[in-house]
Formats: C-alpha cells, sequence, structure tokens
C-alpha cells in the first residue's frame, strides 16, 4: 500500500496511519468489499510496530469503515465512499457556473450582486490587516462574544447612522458571516415562534429559500413600479415577519415610497410583527439623494440588515444585523449556537478600514465607476432592442403574462394566487424594454414587449456565450416575469456587455 508516514510529525504513527487508510476509504481509492492487508503484513510492509496497526484497524471498525470475517481477514465496509454516493452530482467545474465572468471559454456572466473585484484597494487593506495582525496582544486573539467585535460594531453604528440613517447604538448591531447568516438565524427564531411570513414577489430566490428551509409559511404581496402594493398585505393573517427591500427592491429595483413605508410600519404595528429591512445596494445611487433607511422611521418595529459583499468583496463574508432591543438577546444566542462569533482579524481591520476613511473613498470611487457602467448598459439595450428593423410583436405577451392561471404554481403552504390583484399593464403605449432598477444599484431588471424567456432560451444562451437569469426565477407565484431578465453589470467590461446584449437579441429576435 502506497502511505507514507512522517516520523518527524507531531501527529502520532497511529493516527497518521488511521487518517490515510479513512482518506482512502472516502475517495474511492479503497473500494467496497476490498480486502485489507493483514495486521502483520502491513506492518512489516511499512516497517512499524503491529500494535499501531491493530489500534489502527480497531479504531476503523469502531467507526464502521472496515469489517472483518472469521478466517478471511478485514475488508472495506461498501457505501461509505464519498465517491460512490455523489456520481449523479455536478462536476467540481459546474458547480462553480455564475462564479467566472469571462472565463477561459469566453462565457459573458449576467449575474447580479458581484462588485467590480478589482476596483478593491487590496494593498490598502493588506496593509490594514497586517499592522492588525502584528500589534494584536495575545489576549485578544481569544475567543471573542457572539455579537462580533466592538471596534466594528461601534464603527458601524456611526456609519450607518451618517450614510443610512439608522438609529443604533454598538449593543443593537450583532456581526453575521453576510446577510444569509441573518436572514437564517431569524427564521430559527421566528419558525417556532409563528411561521407566517410576509414576502415581496418577486424577491431573492436565496431568501425565500433560507425562510423555507425553516419551515416558514410564505405570503407572497406583489409589487408595481413602487415597489409592495401596501395596500394588498393580507388581513387574514397575523405574520410574524414582513420581509422587504424598501430602498433598491430585488430584483426590479423599485425604491418604496415614504407612504408605503408609513403603511407598512403601521400594519406590522397593528399585527404586532417585525420587518426584516434588507437594505440592498443602497450604497450605489445615481439620480437624486440617498434614500434613507426604513428602520430610522421605526427603531424597536424593524430589523435591519446589510453586508459588505457589494461595498467590497463577497469573500469578506461580513455582514450585520441591527435589531430592536426586544431581539438582541435570543438572535445573539443562536448566533453563539451557529458558529460563537465571526472570524476576529477580519472585523477588527475593517473597523480600522472605515475609521481611517477609506470605506467612504472606496464607495465614493465605485458609485462613479458604477454610474456610467450603468449609463452604458442603459444606452447599449435601447441601442440594440429599440432600434431592431424586425417586429416579433405578439399583442397579447403582456397580457397573457399579468392575466393567464394557466402556468402559475405555487405551493400549498402559500396564498392562492386568486387572493392577489396584479397591476395592470398599459398595453397600448408600451416601448419594446422597460428598463427598471438603472437609477441604484450593480444590476438591473430588463422587460420586453414582443419575447418571452423561458429555460430553454437559458440553455441556448448559455451554448452562445452569455449565462442569462430571469426574474421569474425569483418568484413565488409563477408566471407574472417571464418577458423579464436581469443584468448583472459590475464586473464585466464593456466589450463583454455589448457582446452580450446583442447575443441575447440575436437569439431572442431568432426564434
Amino acid at each position: 500500500m502506497n502511505i507514507f508516514l512522517d516520523r518527524d510529525s507531531r501527529q502520532s504513527i497511529t493516527k497518521q496511519l488511521y487518517t490515510r487508510l479513512k482518506t482512502d476509504i472516502l475517495s474511492g481509492l479503497l473500494v467496497g468489499d476490498e480486502k485489507l492487508p493483514s495486521t502483520r503484513s502491513l506492518a512489516k510492509e511499512l516497517h512499524i510496530s503491529r500494535n499501531v496497526v491493530l489500534e489502527a484497524y480497531d479504531q476503523l471498525l469502531a467507526e464502521g469503515y472496515i469489517y472483518t470475517v472469521d478466517r478471511s481477514g478485514i475488508y472495506i465496509t461498501p457505501g461509505v465512499s464519498i465517491a460512490e454516493n455523489i456520481t449523479n452530482q455536478p462536476s467540481e467545474k459546474s458547480s462553480v457556473i455564475g462564479l467566472q465572468f469571462e472565463d477561459d471559454q469566453g462565457t459573458i456572466d449576467f449575474r447580479t450582486g458581484i462588485p467590480n473585484l478589482s476596483l478593491f484597494p487590496k494593498n490598502k487593506w493588506g496593509s490594514i490587516y497586517k499592522t492588525i495582525c502584528q500589534d494584536l496582544p495575545p489576549l485578544h486573539l481569544d475567543y471573542y462574544e457572539p455579537s462580533g467585535c466592538y471596534e466594528l460594531r461601534f464603527q458601524l453604528a456611526n456609519y450607518l447612522y451618517r450614510v443610512r440613517g439608522v438609529i443604533c447604538s454598538a449593543n443593537d448591531i450583532i456581526i453575521t458571516s453576510g446577510a444569509a447568516q441573518g436572514f437564517n438565524m431569524i427564521a430559527t427564531h421566528f419558525s417556532s415562534i409563528n411561521p407566517h411570513v410576509i414576502v415581496e414577489d418577486p424577491m431573492s430566490n436565496g431568501i425565500t429559500k433560507t425562510l423555507a428551509s425553516s419551515n416558514m409559511i410564505l405570503h407572497p404581496v406583489p409589487l408595481d413600479h413602487d415597489g409592495l402594493l401596501a395596500h394588498q398585505l393580507p388581513d387574514h393573517i397575523d405574520p410574524s415577519l414582513i420581509f422587504t427591500t424598501p430602498s433598491h427592491q430585488y430584483p426590479t429595483g423599485a425604491v418604496l415610497p415614504i407612504n408605503r413605508r408609513i403603511k407598512l410600519i403601521n400594519y406590522a404595528t397593528t399585527k404586532n410583527a417585525y420587518i426584516v429591512e434588507d437594505d440592498y445596494d443602497s450604497e450605489y445611487r445615481y439620480e437624486g439623494y440617498p434614500i434613507q433607511s426604513m428602520q430610522s422611521l421605526s427603531p424597536e418595529r424593524i430589523i435591519y440588515i446589510g453586508t459588505f459583499s457589494k461595498m467590497l468583496f463577497p469573500a469578506l463574508r461580513i455582514g450585520y444585523m441591527v435589531l430592536p432591543k426586544a431581539l438582541k438577546s435570543a438572535i445573539t444566542s443562536i448566533k453563539y449556537i451557529e458558529d460563537l462569533h465571526s472570524p476576529v482579524l477580519e472585523q477588527l481591520s475593517l473597523a480600522k478600514f472605515i475609521e481611517s476613511g477609506l470605506l467612504d473613498l472606496h464607495v465614493k470611487n465605485s458609485k462613479k465607476y458604477y454610474a456610467k457602467k450603468c449609463a452604458f448598459v442603459v444606452d447599449v439595450l435601447h441601442g440594440v432592442f429599440d432600434e431592431s428593423e424586425t417586429a416579433h410583436t405578439d399583442n397579447n405577451t403582456f397580457s397573457n403574462s399579468n392575466n393567464s392561471t394557466s402556468n402559475r404554481k405555487t405551493n400549498d403552504s402559500m396564498i392562492t394566487d386568486n387572493m392577489i390583484k396584479r397591476p395592470e399593464i398599459d398595453l397600448v403605449n408600451i416601448p419594446p424594454i422597460e428598463i427598471t432598477g438603472h437609477t441604484a444599484g450593480i444590476h438591473l431588471m430588463v422587460r420586453f414587449r414582443d419575447y418571452h424567456v423561458s429555460d430553454d432560451d437559458i440553455v441556448a444562451l448559455r451554448n452562445a456565450g452569455v449565462t442569462l437569469y430571469t426574474a421569474e426565477a425569483h418568484t413565488i407565484i409563477k408566471g407574472h416575469y417571464t418577458n423579464a431578465i436581469l443584468i448583472g453589470f459590475a464586473n464585466l467590461s464593456d466589450d463583454a456587455i455589448q457582446k452580450g446584449i446583442q447575443i441575447i437579441h440575436t437569439h431572442l429576435l431568432s426564434r
């Protein structure tokens, strides 16, 4: 057997042998029912004591990796190899589709939610990180409190008040491993209290999947150009939570106006529910003044969630929650159970990054870049689709998308579609494309007058070198956004954007 044992390692020879055999079994290198060498012969081959082999085999036997047959020998237990159990799973290459933007094969990926990763000042961050590591007293390398490092929570409280109008102190904040962990912790807490949740439709399917995994019952409320239709909030249920993205709704990009925000807060107060404000992409607004957080209107009624994935880079995995005081203790306990606390060195580095003004400078520079990029995307979209000489008009496109019930599906745990009134669309004065969400953020939504986009179209475009995403994929009640696509533009070159949009147009036109 090809086994290397390091005599100079601090790990015992027995542990090394056990680990190597276990790894070979799990990887499939040693297959089910394959016979292992006897303890005597393996000890002789590896020049080690037979007792060492006996101890390693005994541990593997106790854990079920091997079995013995009287007067026959020792065998590998079938069915324990990871390789045997993932033969039908996606390959490593396919599992990371969507993380490559202009890969070796030239694929243009319009994935949303990814900033321009080359804009991040790595050298300045690295310098701060190095200083933190060098100067940090050994005592500070111990476990921290679940809420996160006080230095970061203090800087964050000041930053959020100054930039977003969020009313909080450091004690109201929990540092999370991205916004996703925040959503999961909220779902974990409320699922056993009251599982009924109101959500925007459409909304990020990452959030809806998180809620569904905690057995929350989703009640979708539709949107129009101004976001959630507050007058359609259901009276027949008493929800525990209301999820909304008021400053830059995902995926439509709508901004919830003040009258609807107040109506939503009044509704939540009446129902004794909490509003979960996902402050998605709020840092980058290109028209008018920044929109203040909804949390500033009712700090004890609203859970405010944000992340540094769009401002800095997704791999940082630092997000935050600003919690009403009534929830802080319970959510902190869940954070402790999940992972004790988020990584400390990154938190301290981010605190210094904010304190030094580097975050403000980075956001300012990024905003200028994204504003130009967004304007370029809008110009290309209008140039390609508005000037098309060939009409592929189907007068029933929008009416089918909004009035047909034949292709709408919903889970049994959700309210039925006939309880929702969708906003009517003007079928007379419709331009070839309608672009929304372009006044902020790093993606926009395009709705077509003349085209629906199906799963077959997505596959065909992928084969043509473009990875595209639909708004329909983020809906709960299906059939209302089949003519809408999402364009994430931040991490693509102008040439890639131009080429990708042209390929989309050519494909849709040729059907």
